[in-house]
């Protein structure tokens, strides 16, 4: 099992709708690095705006460290039209060029940016088509497509998740991030991940309490790890698992955001984790 850390918790911008960085992704590598993490999963509003020279200077700075950009996550949206669509596949275009470039081995998306009872059938059309395309076009850089099991999107039941495996299922390159998505209920989680079998490539951690609030994934109440992960390592599952999300990732009214107190967080998930998965 490769255990990764997601960039996306370093970023206090992720939600904006435009995604401007704090920092630029190259200048965390020394606190990731610091912090024992060196299998990355990036963002990629962290590198979908560089150039091939900056793209270039993160691979270096990456293979300085002995760090490996095993995975790259994308946001595209396939019901745009015009100028907009346009602008959609050039961003998606530029994800594919960086990640393939960094040496990743996984394009994580999410499939479309419509929720599955929103879909209307000219909506799975064309997200089917385009998936099937970006399938293809990561395949021919060596690299597996997975779709994230996320709300507001084609899989966010399982229902809807199956069916697009299903209408899928000649992309062989084509697989799942599996992400907890029943919140509070740990039995329906590992029920989905159970009829998912095979398709689930790869794993998202991250928890949350009554609140809502992001959490220690010891701490949460969205999903019980202490059941959810031994039962993944049961299955026989050994691919890479990534802690998405953490403590403090969202400041307190009127505290700043500070990464080395994610950092720290992220440390004691990753220890909480090994406990579970090397104890069974």
């Amino acid at each position: 099992m490769d255990l990764l850390l997601n960039t996306i918790m370093l970023e206090p911008n992720r939600w904006t709708s435009d995604h401007i960085l704090s920092w630029p992704l190259v200048d965390l590598l020394e606190g990731i690095d610091e912090a024992g993490f060196k299998d990355l999963e990036l963002w990629g509003y962290h590198v979908d705006r560089m150039d091939p020279d900056g793209i270039a200077r993160l691979a270096d700075a990456l293979a300085s460290r002995s760090m490996h950009a095993m995975c790259v996550g994308a946001y595209p949206s396939f019901h745009c039209d015009g100028p907009q669509d346009d602008a959609e596949v050039a961003r998606l275009e530029r994800v594919v060029i960086a990640s393939a470039a960094l040496g990743a081995t996984i394009f994580k998306v999410f499939p479309g940016r419509v929720a599955s009872v929103d879909a209307s059938a000219a909506i799975w059309r064309r997200t089917l088509g385009r998936l099937r395309g970006l399938a293809d076009r990561v395949g021919l850089e060596g690299m597996t497509l997975t779709l994230e099991t996320h709300g507001g999107t084609l899989c966010d039941s399982l229902d809807s998740t199956l069916r697009l495996l299903s209408d899928l299922e000649n992309c062989r390159n084509v697989g799942i991030c599996f992400q907890p998505y029943a919140d509070d209920d740990t039995s329906a989680a590992i029920a989905a991940f159970d009829a998912l079998g095979d398709h689930v490539r790869h794993l998202h951690v991250q928890n949350r309490d009554q609140s809502r609030a992001m959490t220690l994934l010891e701490d949460g109440d969205w999903t019980d790890y202490r059941r959810f992960l031994p039962h993944a390592r049961a299955t026989g599952f050994d691919g890479p698992l990534c802690i998405e999300f953490t403590a403090a990732v969202i400041p307190s009214a009127g505290e700043a955001f500070d990464p080395k107190s994610v950092l720290g967080n992220a440390i004691l998930d990753r220890r909480f984790i090994e406990r579970l998965w090397y104890s069974t």
